[in-house]
């Protein structure tokens, strides 16, 4: 796998560079899930003194060649290599490295060794320590309640913009909606592993019908199909939502939840307008 090279490589690097303090490698490759089709991702710390001159999409080319080397939309740095493969990367101060512990609930590996690339002080072990283990567990009557509340704000958001004739708005939106319903559904059918990207994995984690169910939710851009979505996605939200948070004794805005219903039975009475 052309991945694996990539990460010897890199890891012969870093020995290789003194100005490397110490690197951690994360994301499927960390966690043993990685294959042919994955992101190589690492946090880099590079020693104080040396960082301001580090050239980072330099260093990066010594790797594998790099064909560029950008900030993407979420604030990271990303590398597309000449062979296809992309990579994420934070570099970072060596008096950073603490920032790692901060991962805990988002990042994971089954071992140190698994994450920590290279640790020439002993300092990014200390912090990783706490990723170590499976995946967290997620649970709480405040989580299912930030779910339940996100997914009425962003369905309330689609359903005007459908009344409004805004689709193309209004199914990109679905997809954030989506966020939202598939970790409800996770929390469900106890399949929480994938939390940070809930569609991760989707079509072997969730249950058959969970699945087929979810594919109800999705659409085209076009006015009547979208509808049909926004109304599948609702519909089982509601269930989720009932299941998930009654064990948790949380009170939901029913008025808006109400709203809802009634901007979605407007848009299908007269869908398009």
């Amino acid at each position: 796998m052309v991945q694996q090279t990539m990460i010897e490589s890199f890891r012969e690097r870093c020995h290789q560079d003194n100005r490397v303090v110490s690197a951690l490698m994360f994301g499927s490759f960390a966690t043993g899930e990685g294959d042919r089709f994955s992101d190589i991702e690492f946090a880099v710390f590079i020693s104080d003194e040396s960082f301001d001159e580090f050239e980072q999409r330099t260093w990066l080319n010594t790797v594998s060649p790099v064909a560029a080397y950008f900030q993407d939309d979420f604030g990271h740095h990303t590398a597309l290599f000449s062979n296809g493969v992309r990579g994420e990367f934070h570099f970072m101060r060596a008096s950073e490295q603490s920032v790692v512990a901060g991962w805990q609930g988002y990042g994971w590996f089954p071992t140190l060794d698994a994450g920590v690339v290279l640790d020439r002080a002993g300092e990014l072990s200390k912090y990783a320590r706490v990723l170590v283990g499976g995946p967290p567990k997620r649970e709480g009557a405040e989580l299912v309640e930030g779910l339940g509340l996100n997914l009425i704000n962003l369905t309330l958001f689609g359903a005007n913009l459908l009344n409004r004739g805004e689709y193309a708005r209004a199914w990109a939106l679905l997809g954030k909606a989506h966020e939202s319903l598939l970790k409800l559904a996770r929390l469900y059918e106890g399949k929480t592993d994938h939390w940070p990207t809930p569609s991760r994995g989707l079509e072997t984690d969730l249950s058959g019908s969970a699945y087929h169910r979810y594919l109800t939710c999705t659409a085209s851009a076009e006015c009547v199909p979208l509808y049909r979505a926004y109304r599948e996605s609702w519909a089982w939200s509601r269930e989720l939502v009932d299941a998930v948070a009654k064990p948790h004794n949380i009170e939901l805005p029913q008025s808006v939840m109400a709203q809802v219903d009634i901007l979605l039975a407007n848009v299908a009475a007269d869908p398009g307008g």
